[in-house]
């Protein structure tokens, strides 16, 4: 078994969703090709700390989404 590192803060954040709610992850999460919730959830994160016209350049220069 792996040791802890010693110092590390780990955050755990939990979230109850629907059958529907985790069957739309799943699709989404297929379409951005991410195998955990919990790369989905720091990308929403980043998007919503990102500011609006930081956005909207990104969009219209055609840049892809990193994940």
């Amino acid at each position: 078994m792996r040791q802890k590192a010693k110092g590390v803060k780990r955050h755990i954040i939990s979230l109850r969703v629907s059958a529907e709610e985790w069957d739309t992850l799943h699709e989404i999460m297929k379409g951005l090709q991410f195998k955990r919730v919990s790369d989905l959830m720091r990308e929403a994160f980043k998007q919503v700390l990102t500011p609006p016209d930081e956005l909207d350049s990104a969009a219209t220069q055609g840049q892809k989404r990193t994940g």
